[in-house]
């Protein structure tokens, strides 16, 4: 089974305790920052809309991309349910392009670590140069290389009434790859649905990041220990990246 397939119908329970207002808290005061004033914000890799719905509450002309097509659908549901206006598009985030040009485009929660190809995360960069406004700023997350590579391999286990989840973790050290083959049963009435997936993340280290993104045509304003405007440092497990377009490409 591919990645979110199984798991979209309880994504949302597992990051329940996540904060996303308080990210895009954080993205707004980026925003200030740089002086940056979008109205349209596109979000990659956006899931069940966790990181683009607080954007449409606070105003925004709102878009959302995802490969996973069962995560979309929970995301429309709940845009629905709230009464919001926002465009999802089932696509893959190194071949997309855009009608308009967009102010802010965003992707987090690891969304860029699931790209495991550095060539892929230089067409990722590449469609989002393509779109941006020229004033407009691209603002992602990557998990840390020293954060992936900490984790501890071997299995999780995680029981709750309705459902319990099984992750075996695997690193690949050497080329900064970490692998989790998740099984889950979900209950079903008086039965458990049982899905299998893998998923498979890179750790990229910022000065490859910031090379990629200058090949793109970008420069690279800050890169920052998550949530906080400090510089990375080797305990950072999240490191936040601020773009924009060179002078050249606007």
């Amino acid at each position: 089974m591919g990645q979110y397939r199984g798991l979209a119908d309880i994504y949302d329970y597992l990051v329940a305790g996540v904060d996303f207002e308080g990210w895009i808290d954080y993205v707004e005061d980026i925003l200030k920052r740089f002086s940056c004033k979008p109205c349209t914000v596109l979000d990659l890799a956006c899931g069940t809309g966790n990181t683009i719905i607080p954007f449409a509450r606070r105003g925004y002309k709102a878009y959302g991309l995802d490969l996973s097509a069962e995560m979309i659908e929970q995301a429309r549901t709940k845009t629905r349910q709230e009464g919001l206006h926002i465009e999802f598009t089932v696509k893959d985030i190194r071949e997309f392009a855009m009608s308009e040009p967009v102010g802010l485009v965003t992707c987090f929660h690891d969304g860029l670590n699931y790209i495991i190809r550095e060539e892929d995360i230089a067409k990722v960069f590449c469609c989002v140069c393509s779109c941006l406004a020229p004033d407009g700023l691209f603002i992602f997350d990557l998990n840390a290389v020293s954060w992936i590579g900490a984790t501890a391999d071997g299995p999780v286990v995680i029981e709750e009434p309705d459902l319990t989840i099984i992750y075996e973790t695997v690193h690949n050290r050497e080329d900064g790859l970490w692998s989790v083959a998740l099984t889950g049963f979900v209950r079903e009435g008086e039965l458990f649905r049982r899905f299998k997936e893998t998923h498979c993340e890179r750790g990229y280290a910022p000065e490859l990041i910031k090379g990629l993104l200058s090949a793109a045509g970008f420069e690279t304003l800050g890169v920052y220990d998550a949530f906080t405007f400090n510089d990375v440092h080797q305990r950072s497990r999240r490191h936040f990246y601020v773009a924009r377009k060179s002078y050249e490409c606007r």
